[in-house]
């Protein structure tokens, strides 16, 4: 499997993480320098070993400034007591060696792992107004605040795998010509999917709300947007995605919803969701009501399972059953 990419926007500090099979968000003003997004892998960090050389904490006592590279990262200090077994929090996120170390741990009994979307992933650090201690930091704060409603503030996802006939891999393409080509696409599903919500609650008094919606696409409401023969391009992928979020999904189906105020790793069940194979495609949609500048944030869906034993995955998920999206 390829390294998972961390896409970059503004200087380091909001990341949008996709596979190679993800799609790469593009901040509205490209002309930036301040908005440029190169491509990094995880920096290589082994476990028991300090994740950053250049940390120090803040003159507040509660962050831990990070130097990373040119950037300048502020991560919120919470207590290891407060930390839950299998979230991904933003040390994980950004330096973590071993990207699939949270796929393993948060696997549920009779099942297993599968290759699919980790569109809902990112993470920002924050970015304090005690930081800002000239005129071009408050430029890149006023920038990074613009980026993070872009980018986090709403996440949309698709449950399966929408692979192209030339690549095998669903991708953004950068070339105008490219995003317009009409290729087959064949579609791959998983039957459970985990995601890991690092919410940092126990260290702001109040976190943004988060709810999490599941919807699914009837065949015919799929073919109003798109051919029944599955030959469609990228753009003709974002005309139906742009349409569907101004209309609130309304023509889809709303199957799960959660309200999610701790951090935690929760899981979605497609093949309960889509059992009787009514729905060409499900859409989750994670949303704060508020993305606020100094808020850090880390999202991590990067675990995709498909079900090997379905009695011991039943017995699980009974036992789990607080933990799902229903």
């Amino acid at each position: 499997m390829k390294k998972l990419l961390l896409t970059m926007a503004l200087l380091g500090t909001v990341f949008t993480v996709s596979a190679c099979s993800g799609n790469k968000d593009v901040v509205s003003d490209e002309s930036s320098e301040l908005l440029a997004k190169p491509e990094v892998t995880q920096a290589a960090t082994k476990e028991g070993e300090s994740f950053n050389d250049n940390s120090e904490t803040d003159e507040t006592g509660k962050y831990e400034k990070i130097q990373y590279g040119i950037y300048e990262l502020y991560f919120p200090i919470i207590k290891e007591s407060d930390k839950i077994r299998g979230v991904e929090y933003l040390y994980d996120a950004y330096f973590a060696e071993n990207v699939n170390v949270h796929k393993s741990i948060n696997r549920p009994e009779g099942t297993s792992s599968a290759e699919g979307n980790t569109q809902l992933s990112c993470c920002a650090a924050a970015f304090p107004e005690f930081a800002v201690d000239s005129e071009e930091k408050q430029i890149t704060r006023d920038e990074m605040a613009k980026s993070k409603n872009e980018l986090i503030k709403t996440r949309v996802a698709r449950a399966y795998r929408e692979s192209d006939e030339e690549t095998n891999v669903s991708y953004e393409r950068d070339e105008e010509a490219d995003r317009n080509k009409k290729m087959k696409h064949e579609f791959k599903h998983v039957d459970v999917q985990a995601v890991s919500f690092a919410l940092y609650e126990s260290f702001y008094e109040t976190i943004p709300n988060l709810t999490v919606n599941v919807y699914g696409m009837s065949y015919s409401t799929w073919n109003k947007y798109m051919p029944e023969d599955d030959v469609y391009s990228i753009n003709d992928t974002k005309a139906m995605m742009t349409a569907l979020a101004e209309n609130n999904y309304s023509d889809c189906d709303k199957l799960a919803s959660r309200k999610i105020d701790k951090s935690g790793v929760y899981y979605m069940d497609y093949s309960e969701y889509n059992k009787d194979n009514i729905y060409k495609q499900l859409f989750i949609v994670a949303e704060f009501d508020e993305m606020p500048i100094d808020y850090a944030v880390a999202i991590n869906d990067d675990m995709n399972y498909n079900i090997s034993n379905s009695q011991d995955y039943a017995k699980w998920k009974e036992d789990n059953k607080d933990k799902f999206i229903e």
